[in-house]
Formats: structure tokens, sequence, C-alpha cells
């Protein structure tokens, strides 16, 4: 009985082979490891390169006026570090985390993989639109703006709508239980977050952020 992951590296194989002609065994077995290749490191690959955009955007931002206590932060970077590590790293492909409870086919690897892009996407337009105002804790900024356009029209946190979008579609890309323990996780981990940040929102712009908040959701439109 061939393992899960053979399946989807054999199916990989048959979307993507190409026509019928001459193809020796060597280049069976390399374009074979190519394919290995994609499905082992691509999602943490394109996990890296949001890393990368996020730290350079990451400059330039106001002095705050108040800060998270630093206990909280270590709490919400735990949950997340172990969110990403269980979609990331192969050794939680081993055991119970292993089990595959989406079918391993190419396609839906692809589609979750451009759901995993569309979310890093999403996250990314929301950073730069937010400006100065941005902090990766949670502050009040000097000066600080309510800001409730551009993606803040759809959701009050797009920034983590992105994030969850993106281990969402990781999760259906993998098919395993790890991503969905992982998504568990995040969604717990900005949950709390957001219930933090808008004490502070509200205690920072009163009635305006109260009925920004009736307006639009947290992070799904019309929904959550």
């Amino acid at each position: 009985m061939p393992s899960n992951k053979t399946l989807v590296w054999d199916g990989l194989l048959r979307c993507a082979a190409p026509q019928p002609g001459p193809f020796g065994t060597r280049d069976k077995i390399m374009y074979k490891e190519s394919i290995h290749l994609i499905y082992s490191w691509l999602i943490p690959a394109i996990w890296l390169v949001w890393l990368s955009f996020w730290l350079i955007f990451s400059r330039n931002v106001r002095s705050t006026s108040g800060k998270e206590p630093p206990m909280s932060r270590r709490i919400h970077l735990s949950l997340v570090g172990l969110a990403i590590a269980l979609i990331t790293l192969p050794v939680f492909r081993r055991g119970l985390l292993g089990w595959h409870w989406l079918p391993t086919t190419p396609y839906a690897f692809f589609v979750g993989v451009a759901i995993l892009v569309a979310g890093c996407i999403f996250a990314i337009w929301a950073r730069r639109y937010l400006g100065t105002n941005w902090s990766s804790t949670i502050t009040v900024k000097e000066e600080h703006e309510l800001i409730q356009n551009g993606p803040y029209s759809f959701a009050r946190h797009p920034i983590y709508t992105g994030f969850i979008m993106g281990i969402a579609g990781s999760a259906i890309a993998l098919g395993e239980l790890r991503g969905i323990l992982a998504v568990f996780i995040f969604i717990i981990a900005y949950l709390r977050k957001i219930r933090i940040e808008e004490k502070w929102l509200i205690a920072q712009f009163g009635q305006a952020y109260e009925d920004y908040r009736k307006d639009v959701r947290a992070l799904i439109p019309f929904i959550l």
C-alpha cells in the first residue's frame, strides 16, 4: 500500500508530466525529485519570503505612547511560532499529526498554495495601508489615526485576516491533521490579541471606534 506522500508525488507527476516521448529512467528520477522538493519546501519558502517582506516593511513607524506587556507578547509569539512550526517543519508529519484529512491530490496542494499567497498579499497590502500607525506589538502610537478605508473597510484587522488565510491555505495544501491544529492555534492567538487590542483602541478613539465595530467585522466580512 503506497503512503499518502507517495500518492501526492505520483499525482503531481501525472498532472505535470510532459507529453509521451523519450523520457529515460534518469530523467524520471530527477523529475520526481524535483516534484518532491516542490511539495516539501514550497510552503516554507513562501513563508520565508513573506517574513523577509514583513521585516522590510517594519521600518519607519511612529513612536509609541503605550505598549503591550512583555508576558502577553511572549504568549502570542509562542502560539504563533507553534502554529508555523506545525506547518513548516517535517518532524510534525509523524504519527497522528501526519494523518491526511483531505484527499492527497496536486489540485488540493496548489489551491492551498494559492490561498496562502493571496493571504500573504492581503496582509502586506493592509500593512502598507496602515503606514506608520502599524506595530508588531499591541501599542498606541503618538498621533495614532483610526484607519477605516481600503482593506480596513472589509475587516477591522485585515492583517490578521491575511495571516489566517495564509495558515489555512498551508493546511489545505498539506492536507494533514497538523494543519488543522495550526489553524486552530492561530485563530486562538489572534482572537486573544484582538480582544486586548480593541480595549486599547476603544480607550484611544472612544465612540468613533465603537461605531466602526458596529459597521465592520473583525476578521471575516459579514461573519466574524
